[in-house]
């Protein structure tokens, strides 16, 4: 089949890597690369051509098109219909174009809606891109403060570590753990799963949570966490406020599938910290850990650095690209008969099931039926 692979509008990453691309052409694939692609991950018309890709900027002919983000209404208007688009489609937040897939008749696959099942570990492109995002969080907030982050003894006096809470022990918070502790500071973190707390302590972390019966069901049976009561937040947050007014860095990184981002840091949360302080709230485009982020910004309030980030593994585009690119790989492999190498998809498949969106003008996901 025809594969094009789109140059990203606001994104420095890229669907496919020359690995990828000449394992796609393997498959039995024609792929096509949209001029200038692969630019900002180090990736150049060349080093596709030399995989055995063709550069062409027509998307009209392909019959999948693989992306890292959502297309434009723009970029809709150009595919084929019938064809099969596989992305971070954002679904949630983005009916309106999901509508527009839907009324071109594009089967259209949402790959940050993979199942946290064994199977599909190889195609999780929220754990290959979360776990890069964490790492970028604290190397941004240890850019942004102003002041050393390890422990230093020097003839003149001692410098004190930094101390760093993190939000949401998921992938990125745990990278964002493992990364602080590498470079000195002083970790705590947070979350609602349990599980989560022999993680955190493992990577030398401290695990801040109230003792609660509530605690034992916080889970879901993909792995992530569930929204709390209302009387949970309200302990959890009297502790937290305790605790974050001794810190000088927050890493935000709390989301709930499907849901607005859970507010974990209120404005009165911000004014107890120290001035100087920094937070990076990498849930700002859900709606935000921190009442005070906005997505894509970074703002000063009571003198606290606060950073809405939107996609900082688009700011490690060549790594990002490389993850992300394999995860597609991968899922491109379950489409199709290894035999005949024709397009055969499950559609009783668990991962195709929690993924598809649209087939032939309909909705058949269970969030949009």
């Amino acid at each position: 089949m025809k594969i094009f692979i789109p140059k990203e509008i606001n994104d420095k990453r890229v669907a496919a890597s020359p690995d990828t691309v000449k394992k796609l052409i393997d498959m039995g694939h024609e792929v096509f690369i949209e001029s200038d692609a692969g630019k900002n991950s180090n990736f150049n018309n060349d080093h596709y051509i030399n995989s055995g890709g063709k550069i062409s900027n027509e998307s009209g002919a392909a019959e999948i098109i693989l992306k890292v983000g959502k297309p434009t209404s723009v970029e809709i208007s150009t595919y084929k219909e019938g064809s099969i688009l596989v992305a971070m489609l954002d679904p949630y937040n983005n009916r309106d174009l999901v509508d527009e897939i839907r009324n071109k008749n594009i089967t259209a696959f949402a790959m940050e809606l993979m199942p946290r099942i064994t199977r599909a570990q190889s195609m999780d492109v929220l754990s290959s891109q979360s776990n890069l995002a964490g790492y970028k969080a604290v190397i941004e907030a240890a850019n942004s403060f102003n002041k050393a982050m390890p422990m230093m003894m020097t003839a003149a006096g001692t410098i004190a570590p930094a101390k760093v809470m993190v939000f949401g022990a998921g992938v990125a918070g745990l990278q964002a753990i493992a990364t602080a502790k590498r470079l000195g500071a002083v970790v705590s973190a947070t979350d609602v799963r349990l599980a989560a707390k022999e993680q955190v302590q493992s990577l030398g972390g401290k695990f801040v949570i109230i003792d609660s019966d509530e605690l034992k069901d916080a889970e879901t049976a993909g792995g992530y966490a569930k929204e709390m009561s209302e009387d949970f937040k309200k302990q959890q947050a009297e502790l937290i406020a305790s605790t974050l007014a001794n810190q000088d860095i927050a890493i935000c990184t709390a989301l709930i599938p499907g849901k607005k981002a859970p507010v974990l840091i209120t404005e009165e949360n911000v004014k107890s910290m120290k001035p100087g302080s920094v937070i990076i709230d990498l849930a700002a485009q859900s709606g935000g850990n921190c009442t005070l982020s906005k997505p894509g910004e970074t703002v000063e309030a009571h003198g606290v650095t606060i950073i809405g980030a939107t996609d900082f593994a688009s700011e490690i585009p060549q790594d990002a690209s490389a993850l992300y690119a394999k995860n597609l790989l991968n899922f491109m492999a379950i489409l199709f008969d290894k035999e005949t190498k024709e397009l055969n998809i499950d559609w009783e498949d668990e991962i195709i099931v929690n993924t598809a969106l649209t087939k032939k003008g309909a909705f058949i996901h269970k969030e949009f039926i």
